[in-house]
Order: C-alpha cells, then sequence, then structure tokens
C-alpha cells in the first residue's frame, strides 16, 4: 500500500471480517483518525435492519452523517481517515460520493475472509452477532460490488491474525 498521509481508507467487508481490528491497529500503530461508521449510523438504526427496503431514507440520513464526519477528519488532506463501517448497502452510491469527494486520496479495502471464516468469527465474538443468513447475504452483496470496487481491493483474511493481516496489507 502507498504513503497514507492525506488518506481517506474506508474499511469494509461483511461482520467479522476484521474491520474494526484493523482500524484501531491502524490507529494505534500508524497514527489514523478512526471514524466508526457503525456507531455513527446506530442513531438511525438502533434495532439493527439497516438493509430492509423500508429503511432506503434513514440509511441515506445515515450515509451523509458518516461522510460529514469523514470529511471534518480529513480537514483538507491534513489527516490520515480510516473508516470502519460495513455500509449496510447501497455500497456503489455511498462510494462514489466518497470518489468524488476525496479523489486519489480515497482507498478502499475490503476485508473478506471466506464464508466459513466469517461463520467461525460470528460464533465467537463477544458483542453482536450477524448470523449466518445474513452473512450469506452481504456476503453475495460484496461480491456483486466487486468489479466496481477492484478485485485487487479485496483481501482474505481466512485464517490469518489480525497482525498478519496488518504486516502484510498496512504496514508499509
Amino acid at each position: 500500500m502507498g504513503d497514507y498521509n492525506g488518506k481517506v481508507l474506508i474499511l469494509t467487508g461483511p461482520g467479522g471480517s476484521g474491520k474494526t481490528t484493523m482500524a484501531d491497529l491502524l490507529v494505534k500503530r500508524r497514527g489514523f483518525i478512526k471514524v466508526d461508521g457503525d456507531q455513527l449510523d446506530s442513531e438511525f438504526f438502533p434495532e439493527g435492519r439497516h438493509w430492509l427496503p423500508e429503511n432506503f431514507k434513514k440509511l441515506k440520513q445515515a450515509h451523509d452523517k458518516i461522510f460529514a464526519e469523514v470529511k471534518k477528519a480529513f480537514k483538507k488532506g491534513e489527516n490520515k481517515v480510516v473508516l470502519d463501517y460495513l455500509i449496510f448497502g447501497h455500497y456503489l452510491e455511498f462510494l462514489k460520493k466518497f470518489k468524488k469527494e476525496f479523489g486519489n486520496s480515497l482507498e478502499i479495502k475490503v476485508l473478506f475472509p471466506t464464508k466459513e471464516e466469517m461463520i467461525k468469527r460470528d460464533k465467537e465474538r463477544e458483542c453482536w452477532t450477524t448470523g449466518i443468513e445474513r452473512i450469506g447475504a452481504v456476503r453475495a452483496e460484496f461480491e456483486a460490488i466487486g468489479e466496481a470496487v477492484g478485485k485487487d481491493n479485496f483481501i482474505d483474511t481466512t485464517g490469518q491474525t489480525p497482525g498478519d493481516t496488518f504486516e502484510k496489507y498496512f504496514k508499509c
């Protein structure tokens, strides 16, 4: 990966893929400012269910709030920012908005272990869990945007510790 000064890095992927762990390592080891998209959108979705069609308007409002927080943290290129967020639908619209604003300062990385690995991690989580059915659905949504995001931006974290993934993909 390249130099991160003045960068916005979107770390996304299905639940249990390692987004939060990797974002926390980037804060600790590389001095990133973390924007927790999942926390920000909980104002709009305290019970979850982001992906339901009837929640499109609220999801767009959540996305707008997250975008504003990242823009504020970026401070016109003065900072390096990592956005930790599953996105929960309307992925390409969300990512296009970021690309338009941040241009070459934007990187997108999709943490994407195998389905079996995600199910295993989901069962081991101490916080909320995704569930097998939703893991499959979200995985399919990410596979559908693979070409648009670029297959080289998908990172298979299967069988890796967070330290392994950091050293391999984010240390520079």
